[in-house]
């Protein structure tokens, strides 16, 4: 007998798997000329149906993920040294500083000076930076396939796979668990989770990870998730240096602290956390 359930599973898994080719092709290169025809063709597409077909997988229309991903890739560089806003621009591709500005507050909601500020700031005040004792903590969730910039993607599946379940995804609280450089591809690991109570149904078809307690250093980050990866860049190469601090060999988590549902994206609050060894200072 023909085993519907499975060939749809197996479809979209194959789906998913082509339509990360293309955000891969996109993060390798935001400010290439990319096209529709030219995405498509990565991932094995008709042309006429892709732009519908990335949009379902996604979320998000193709030109909105090439925008967000070179405005991304301009808050690494602007986080990373003294990069100007207009090199900034320049190599995310556009045309002016002004226009470069706007999308970027659109995204952040903060100007690109403002955010270099910030940045330089974390490494400035190294009390914004807590040391924390966390406890040891089983989450459940789906393990992340494909590059970082699809993380988004991972955390709607699970929040559809619970709100069938008949759990309120807003009133969850989530985790993500990042091991690996997230610019390397394969090499990145990521773990996409919420903590669920004691024989809570909804965990049986779910992976578990068991995050392991210890010392953390923790910044509160006030802002759109596309801060994240610029803000851990600014803390492991300008914070940690300085604090007397060595990193643990355990992944950084990220602790989603409300929705961005539920609250203007100025007050989007994520803790972040970078295990610490013990006895290092």
């Amino acid at each position: 007998m023909l085993d519907v359930s499975s060939m749809k599973s197996a479809t979209e898994q194959d789906y998913r798997r082509r339509i990360a080719r293309v955000i891969e092709a996109i993060m390798v290169d935001p400010s290439a000329p990319h096209s529709v025809d030219s995405l498509a063709a990565i991932a094995h597409f008709s042309p006429y149906h892709f732009h519908r077909l990335y949009r379902a997988m996604t979320g998000e229309s193709v030109a909105a993920t090439i925008r967000r991903m070179r405005l991304a890739q301009a808050a690494n560089q602007l986080a990373a040294g003294p990069t100007s806003v207009t090199e900034a621009a320049l190599e995310a591709g556009y045309d002016s500083s002004q226009s470069f500005a706007r999308a970027f507050r659109g995204l952040t909601g903060m100007t690109p000076t403002a955010f270099q500020m910030k940045q330089q700031a974390i490494t400035a005040d190294l009390p914004s930076v807590a040391i924390i004792e966390r406890p040891p903590v089983r989450i459940f969730g789906l393990q992340h396939e494909g590059p970082a910039q699809t993380i988004p993607h991972s955390f709607r599946r699970l929040s559809q796979c619970l709100t069938d379940r008949g759990l309120v995804w807003h009133d969850l609280s989530r985790i993500g668990v990042g091991s690996g450089d997230p610019e390397e591809g394969e090499a990145f690991r990521y773990f996409a989770g919420v903590v669920l109570t004691d024989g809570c149904d909804a965990a049986e078809e779910l992976d578990t990870y068991d995050l392991a307690g210890g010392l953390y250093a923790r910044y509160r980050l006030m802002g759109p998730y596309a801060l994240i990866s610029p803000t851990f860049q600014t803390l492991f190469a300008g914070w940690l240096p300085q604090s007397g601090f060595e990193p643990d060999d355990r992944p950084v988590i990220e602790v989603y602290l409300n929705h961005p549902a539920k609250v203007m994206e100025h007050e989007i609050a994520t803790d972040l956390l970078i295990p610490l060894r013990h006895g290092a200072v």
